[in-house]
């Protein structure tokens, strides 16, 4: 090597002498290519090209090193060993190729180490050569540290070299110590010499498949040594991949976990011990850790709570069981009991604790907590042992409910001891004290006063008792179901006339809001929904104060649901519970302020369920109560379509609706004066639109009215000022160009004509809430000269029956004395005849000597019973008179044994004068001779004749009979028949039509319902038959005008001198003229002077006056 190059190694690398710098120069050449480093062997290969430059430069050039005193440090050759001009100029740009390479051999080995690089500009050679002298140096130690690292993993793990195809290419002395081969039996050979049980091929393809793709696999070998010894590693198998990016070969590292698998095997097999014993335990085992997780459960635990080990391991135990209590509100950790007792060391006994499984039931547990401590004896987890003590709280609970229970009964029982006594004593209080004022009274008018409240009393008693009645056959399963069709339209019909006036009274607005078509036939037993229905608005109007009163009826199917709501106080929630507990209301208060047993509801809940329903009910207090249900079965046939709803278009009404067919001459308005109408308002657009009759709806007050002609409803609150607005409205020519054609209010028809008195409207109807479909139809669709009959004026209205009664002689049989008085008065009343009897002897008596036209005979009479006396009066020759049973007993039983002694109805105790005289008016006529008959102008009389004419042959009653037994109750002429009835008023033959089954599924009970159709025809054509026999001199026109003329002005004039003889004067002429047009306002007046308003009842009279002298 050229001697200036070797002077400046030895310069660069401080070394003592040339020898050394080229020594040492050589040893760093030679380790650097030892070096199993891509960098370092390209630092070695560089290295050496560049020195050998250098050195060939030097030389070319003549340069050698020369003594110190040589400037530069170096002398030139002779001119003849110096190189030629053209070499000179070349050696500079190799020089700084060979640097430029060396550079970048540096800095890729810097890169390799993570440092920086260094810049070609600065580098030098002498800084070169430092620098590499440090990184060879650095490496130096690095190998020395491997070699350290090797020989102590050497004596800890066995290390193996394989090829790709298993051939074992090294092993170290760790490995030939445990497998018990020596190195020259493991190299050369498959590593399956090495015997792995427990990885199957499957298994060891997989794990190829992932080393050939440069991936490193971990896991536990199983294998047995040369002696058949087993041993245990755990392996690491490295792929050592090459710089093209494959794997040359594999590198095994295994440490042997021998000895830890056998102290496991022994472990394990404690643990299966003591598992065993906590799995036979039948209770709950759970263990925590400090942290809380939990690290043990035995079977039942995990029975209990829903959860494996394995899923709660991951959750803190108090956080995923314990963390709820009994009423589901959340439970910390901090205040946990357990902890707080595990905390100071204590053990935990409790059985008032709860734990939520996994599905999130609380269930409530006994439970043992006992702390688990460490070496130092402090709180290191705790195990539990619980058990579900669910069925002994259930226990505990029932024992309470019935402790509970039996203290409610107690207290129930005083509270209905005090409220049946307020309830009995109060009426009964008025009775004796008002019947005694009566006695001692000389004065009519106050005689007649207490008297009217005698009756109020006496009725406010009855209803209590029947509730109690009824309570008690609800209570002892009693109460049998009768399901057969019936009219929905009908019964909402009743509803009305039972609560509209009770609503009016206390300014309330009571709605039906019809969701279904009314003409639709229903099947169930209609008196059971009735009384429901009856209980649930009369307390719906009893509570509420304001606002209105609301029935909902609406189709589900073949269910129909009942809904009754209110805008009254509501109910509390601490209430609610006992709200349908017979005797007990919401508050004792209520029966104070407003009366009642807390009888309704029980029996409505008890009849509801036993109709296959559930009653429901939502309240809130001071805004209202909603009640709710549905019975299943109810509709029998879908309901008829009423109309399209077009403007101009032929609207059908079929005959149940009671109004021919008609057109609409002009779009239908309604306007909505108020907003105390809104819910009228809005149960009106649900009616038209369910008839598909068109109607656009304003506000009165705030819309203007079309310019075109239009039918129009107006709704009217019952304010009079609305009212007033209202006429004014009319006077001011508001309503001019349209049509007038109804008003629907609140208010009652003679009241609503009162206030529209100042304004001339021609056909305009009155439609009082509550509204049905019948009501907007017939409005809508006015029949001109309909023959159609009136619960006022039909066959069996009380204008008809007084005719038809009047000098009929009745036997009245009753051993009572007051109830004899008070039944010979009803028929006295009447027009009839009356003899009575107290015994069953002098009934027979009387019965042998004289010609009856009824008998009314008390079923419990001394000695002779009343089915005696029935009996042996039948057995008479000729006899022919209807006996009608009195008894107080209403079983079946007792009716049976009425019929078979030959009576032919039963009026259960204590009847009204109006069942009375509808059962004497239906059984007492015989057939009528038709040559009796007058000819009459009267349209009414002439479409009796017709039906009689129709219908009054044995050959067509035969004929229905018969369609009847063949199944076939839609057949037109029962349906003519039924229509037909309805037009006269026959309503026990209508409700004998509507009750029939539309098929023979009861067949015990068919043969029974034709029996009261034959029965029903044949007392209507009786009726019919004496009606038109009836003398023609009796004229109800006259009567008005006697009333008009004298009675009315005498009532008056002592009305005007505050005479008290004005109410003595005014009940007369209100019963002599109960079934004429003025009866209504007659009975008005009467209401008020009974509250001493002799005002308003001269106000009321002079109206009445008015109206009858005015025409």
């Amino acid at each position: 090597m050229n001697s200036l190059l070797i002077k400046q190694i030895k310069a660069a690398f401080s070394c003592e002498n040339n020898e050394e710098g080229e020594l040492w120069l050589d040893d760093i050449l030679n380790k650097t290519a030892l070096l199993d480093n891509h960098d370092a062997s390209r630092l070695t290969t560089g290295l050496s090209a560049l020195l050998a430059s250098i050195d060939n430069t030097y030389r070319q050039h003549g340069l050698e090193a020369e003594d110190e005193t040589t400037s530069g440090g170096y002398a030139r050759k002779s001119s003849t060993d110096r190189p030629t001009l053209e070499q000179g100029q070349t050696w500079p740009q190799e020089l700084a190729a060979i640097t430029d390479n060396l550079v970048q051999s540096v800095n890729a080995l810097l890169t390799a180490q993570a440092r920086p690089e260094i810049d070609n500009d600065i580098a030098s050679l002498a800084s070169l050569s430092t620098l590499v002298l440090d990184l060879i140096t650095e490496q130096q130690h690095k190998e020395n540290d491997m070699l350290i690292q090797r020989r102590a993993m050497d004596q800890h793990s066995i290390v193996i070299t394989l090829d790709l195809n298993g051939t074992i290419l090294s092993a170290n002395d760790k490995c030939c110590q445990l497998s018990e081969f020596t190195r020259d039996e493991l190299i050369g050979n498959n590593a399956d010499m090495l015997n792995v049980k427990n990885v199957p091929l499957s298994t060891r393809l997989g794990i190829l498949q992932s080393l050939f793709k440069g991936e490193i696999w971990h896991g536990e070998l199983q294998s047995i040594t040369k002696s058949g010894t087993p041993w245990f590693v755990f392996c690491t198998i490295v792929p050592n991949i090459n710089d093209q990016g494959r794997v040359e070969n594999l590198v095994v590292l295994c440490t042997d976990i021998s000895n830890q698998k056998r102290l496991e095997k022994r472990l394990e097999t404690g643990r299966q011990f003591y598992q065993s014993i906590t799995n036979s335990i039948g209770e709950g085992v759970y263990a925590v850790d400090a942290k809380g997780k939990t690290q043990f459960l035995n079977p039942e635990a995990s029975r209990l709570l829903g959860w494996e080990l394995e899923d709660l391991q991951s959750h803190r135990f108090h956080n995923a069981v314990h963390y709820q209590k009994e009423d589901g509100t959340l439970l910390s950790r901090d205040d946990c009991a357990v902890n707080h007792a595990i905390r100071v060391g204590k053990t935990y006994s409790s059985d008032e604790d709860f734990f939520t499984d996994k599905r999130g039931r609380i269930f409530p547990i006994s439970i043992v907590a006992v702390p688990l401590e460490d070496i130092h004896g402090e709180p290191n987890g705790h195990v539990g042992v619980f058990r579900d003590i669910s069925g002994r709280k259930g226990l505990e609970r029932q024992l309470q409910h019935a402790y509970k229970e039996a203290a409610n009964a107690n207290k129930a029982k005083g509270d209905f001891l005090a409220t049946m006594s307020h309830e009995i004593r109060t009426p009964m209080n008025a009775i004796i004290g008002l019947t005694h004022l009566a006695i001692e009274s000389d004065n009519q008018a106050q005689q007649q006063n207490y008297m009217s409240k005698v009756k109020g009393s006496a009725t406010s008693l009855l209803t209590l008792i029947n509730g109690i009645l009824d309570f008690s056959k609800v209570e002892a399963q009693q109460i049998e179901l009768h399901r057969a069709d019936f009219n929905l339209a009908d019964m909402m019909n009743k509803l009305a006339q039972v609560f509209q006036h009770k609503a009016r009274q206390k300014h309330l607005q009571l709605l039906f809001d019809m969701r279904l078509d009314t003409d639709v036939t229903c099947k169930g037993d209609s008196d059971k929904i009735y009384q429901v229905l009856v209980n649930l608005l009369g307390n719906a109007i009893k509570f509420t104060r304001h606002g209105f009163v609301k029935l909902v009826v609406s189709q589900q199917g073949e269910a129909l649901s009942f809904c009754v709501s209110d805008t009254g106080i509501g109910i509390d929630e601490d209430n609610k519970e006992k709200l349908f507990n017979a005797f007990v209301q919401a508050d004792a208060s209520i029966s104070r302020e407003y009366g009642g047993t807390g009888l309704g509801l029980a029996i409505s809940k008890r009849l509801v369920e036993l109709m296959h329903g559930e009653l429901e009910f939502t309240s809130e207090l001071g805004k209202g109560t909603h009640f709710c249900f549905t019975l299943p079965g109810m509709v029998h046939e879908k309901a008829k379509e009423i109309g399209r709803g077009k403007a101009n278009e032929t609207i059908s009404i079929n005959a149940s609706q009671a109004a021919p067919m008609r057109e609409l001459n002009h779009p239908l308005l309604c306007v909505n004066t108020s907003q105390d109408m809104d819910e009228a308002n809005n149960i009106l657009a649900h009616t038209l639109s369910r008839l598909s009759i068109p109607c656009h709806f304003i506000n009165g007050n705030a819309d203007t009215f079309p310019a075109s002609r239009h039918d129009v409803i107006v709704l009217l609150p019952a304010k009079p000022a609305a009212w007033q607005k209202f006429v004014n409205h009319i006077k001011l020519g508001e309503y001019e160009n349209l049509n007038l054609m109804c008003i629907v209010t609140p208010v009652d028809t003679e009241e609503a004509k009162r206030r529209l008195q100042s304004v001339k409207l021609n056909m305009l109807n009155i439609i009082e809430l509550p509204f049905t479909d019948v009501h907007i139809l017939r409005a809508l669709f006015p029949t001109s000269g309909s023959t159609l009959a009136t619960h006022a004026d039909g066959l069996e209205s009380k204008l008809w029956r007084k005719r038809r009664l009047a000098g009929k002689h009745a036997l009245l049989v009753d051993d009572d004395s007051i109830s004899l008085e008070i039944a010979q008065q009803i028929l006295l009343d009447a027009g009839l005849k009356v003899t009575t009897a107290t015994s069953g002897e002098q009934a027979l008596a009387l019965g042998k000597s004289n010609n009856f036209d009824v008998v009314l005979l008390d079923c419990i009479l001394p000695k002779k019973s009343g089915f005696t006396v029935a009996e042996e009066l039948n057995n008479l020759n000729g006899w022919h008179c209807p006996i009608i049973a009195l008894s107080a007993d209403s079983s079946s039983e007792n009716i049976q044994k009425g019929a078979s002694v030959g009576m032919c109805a039963h009026l259960l105790k204590p009847a009204s004068a109006a069942e009375i005289l509808h059962v004497i008016d239906i059984n007492i006529h015989t057939s009528a001779n038709l040559s009796n008959m007058h000819d009459s102008d009267d349209p009414y009389l002439t479409s009796i004749a017709e039906f009689y004419s129709n219908y009054g042959n044995a050959e067509l009653l035969a004929q229905l009979i018969n369609i009847m037994i063949e199944n076939d109750s839609k057949h037109d002429a029962i349906n003519s028949l039924l229509d037909d009835a309805k037009k006269i008023g026959a309503d026990t033959l209508v409700a004998a039509l509507e009750g029939l089954p539309s098929s023979l599924e009861n067949k015990s009970n068919y043969a029974h319902k034709i029996s009261n159709i034959s029965f029903a025809l044949d007392a209507t054509l009786r009726l019919i038959a004496h009606t038109l026999s009836l003398p023609n001199e009796y004229d109800e026109k006259e009567v008005e005008e006697t009333l008009s003329i004298s009675d009315l002005s005498a009532v008056i004039t002592s009305l005007e001198s505050y005479d008290a003889e004005a109410v003595s004067l005014l009940s007369a002429l209100y019963n002599k003229h109960a079934s004429s047009a003025s009866a209504h306002a007659l009975n008005h007046a009467r209401q008020l002077v009974s509250v001493y308003d002799y005002g308003r009842a001269l106000e009321e009279l002079l109206r009445l006056r008015d109206t009858l002298l005015n025409g």
